[in-house]
């Protein structure tokens, strides 16, 4: 099945030819990198050196102007003369920005605008960050070096051999007066470096295709008989666009149970933004077999941060030399007037929020982060969460404070009182490759139909949160929420369970997996 299937395929015989040189440059950089994290003189001085060089590029801005960083030399000082900032404090430079006024946080004028559905403090629903040139310019090496670790992680001196899809939003740029607007991946395809872009699916039109389920339909129609090699994306995604792929090759005809029947070549899945393992068995099931599976952290606002390096551990090492100055707060600290620790300084066992200055602006930037350290020298990483809480089935994000007001508009549609109410989401729905939340309440006066009220409480999500709407159009990746009635008292014995009994604690309205267990218990008959 495998030889005839091959047969069949488009390939691209002469990508095979990259493949020594293209290990080569790998090995070479994950050796210098890993000597680079061994090394606390020179982790400092390539962090240093980093914050020195952004600094210098945007002293003569009004912002650098505004803190004299022209005149800063050490990470002290400028923790001293730049205070931690948030979304909303930089809000108002970054309207000036958008409205093209130059030399605002960076050197000229910053076309491309990424945009985010981040939880920074902020009032508005979205967020609109800086991407300059330099940055892609960075994101451009630090994807490289995602890649890297894979191939001398599991020692492919073959890669990349065939084509390389991206399961990424459209790179459709949206001109908003004089500048562009995309998500950050949507950005970056626009700028992949010629060689790779040869290897590079989708291709136009599918790659700008703006509904996700037309687009997951069309690339599994488009590239079932490409040679696929790897998928890149968040990792949340890859099971539900196999379920696309198996549609399509049983539309086709094709007497196929697993996507290696399909793609017997796909060897790894470059994911991100949500953890892997809630999605590996429902990924290898589809797959037929085990994949390899690389994790990121990244983000908008710089790229990537921290990548897996161990095939037996899931924490992520930190790319300290990819144009990003990390700075972290204890979060035992509390206020965002606590003293900043640069990445040379921080201990495993703490959770730490994470500070960031970029080469797009942002200085002493709080990206609203929790990460916790499982090691230094070399500095490996897990990402804990986010200050508030969110439901984050494939990155929507969405916050306490959006579902306190879905369920709101749930309750003055459907007619009831509540006494209180948490979310929780799970994946993997009825054998699918998708997920939904699942919205425990205990009511006052019930609804007379839950079903009335589940509808309204999704329909007011969709307004609240532009990428749980895009997610849920179709069903294409979140199927619809389901409503659990808890048993009269079910709150208060609960937190009993919790062992929370102050008047001072609050019913949490976003559970952890433990929390979403226990209360379970407290359902209804």
């Amino acid at each position: 099945m495998t030889e005839a299937r091959l047969r069949q395929l488009r390939r691209l015989p002469a990508a095979r030819l990259a493949g020594p040189a293209m290990w080569a440059a790998a090995k070479l950089r994950v050796a210098r990198w890993d000597a680079l994290m061994k090394s606390p003189r020179r982790l400092r001085e390539v962090q240093e050196q980093m914050l020195l060089r952004l600094l210098g590029a945007a002293r003569h801005t009004r912002f650098g102007r505004a803190h004299d960083l022209g005149r800063i030399r050490s990470q002290d000082e400028f923790a001293r003369r730049v205070p931690t900032r948030t979304y909303a404090d930089f809000e108002p430079s970054f309207e000036r920005m958008r409205e093209g006024e130059r030399d605002v946080l960076y050197p000229g004028f910053v076309y491309y605008w990424g945009q985010s559905s981040g939880t920074s403090h902020t009032a508005a629903k979205h967020k609109f960050l800086p991407i300059s040139r330099e940055q892609i310019r960075w994101q451009q090496l630090a994807g490289f070096d995602v890649l890297a670790r894979y191939l001398t992680l599991w020692g492919e001196l073959e890669f990349p051999g065939g084509y390389m899809l991206g399961l990424f939003p459209p790179s459709t740029i949206q001109k908003v007066g004089p500048v562009g607007v995309a998500s950050n991946p949507g950005i970056m395809q626009l700028h992949v470096p010629y060689p790779a872009k040869l290897l590079q699916l989708p291709k136009v039109p599918v790659r700008d295709i703006p509904t996700y389920q037309a687009k997951l339909e069309a690339m599994a129609e488009a590239y079932l008989d490409y040679d696929v090699w790897s998928l890149t994306g968040t990792t949340c995604w890859f099971s539900v666009f196999f379920d696309h792929v198996l549609a399509a090759a049983g539309r086709r005809g094709m007497r196929v149970r697993h996507i290696q029947d399909i793609w017997p070549n796909l060897r790894v899945l470059l994911g991100g933004g949500v953890p892997a393992e809630p999605y590996r068995s429902l990924i290898e099931g589809r797959m037929g077999r085990p994949i390899a599976i690389l994790e990121n952290y990244s983000a908008t606002e710089g790229g990537f941060f921290a990548t897996t390096d161990s095939r037996a551990d899931a924490a992520m090492l930190m790319i300290p030399d990819r144009g990003v100055f990390f700075e972290f707060v204890p979060r035992s600290a509390g206020d965002s007037d606590a003293k900043r620790v640069p990445l040379w300084e921080v201990e495993p066992g703490i959770d730490y929020s994470v500070v960031l200055t970029t080469s797009s602006g942002l200085f002493g930037y709080a990206i609203g982060d929790y990460i916790r350290f499982e090691s230094t020298f070399p500095h490996r990483m897990r990402f804990i969460g986010r200050p508030a809480g969110v439901l984050s089935l494939t990155q929507e994000l969405t916050t306490a404070l959006e579902i306190e007001r879905a369920v709101s508009h749930a309750t003055k549609v459907a007619q009831c009182t509540t006494v209180d109410f948490a979310a929780s989401s799970e994946v993997g729905v009825e054998g699918t490759g998708k997920g939904r939340y699942v919205l425990f309440v205990e009511f006052e006066a019930p609804p007379a139909d839950v079903a009335a009220f589940a509808a309204a409480f999704d329909d007011e999500l969709r307004a609240q949160n532009r990428v749980y709407g895009e997610h849920r159009a179709n069903d294409v990746a979140i199927l619809a929420p389901l409503v659990r009635p808890l048993s009269r008292g079910a709150t208060k014995r609960f937190m009993r369970d919790l062992g929370q009994y102050s008047f001072q604690q609050k019913f949490p309205r976003i559970l952890t997996p433990e929390q979403s267990r226990l209360l379970r218990a407290h359902l209804r008959v």
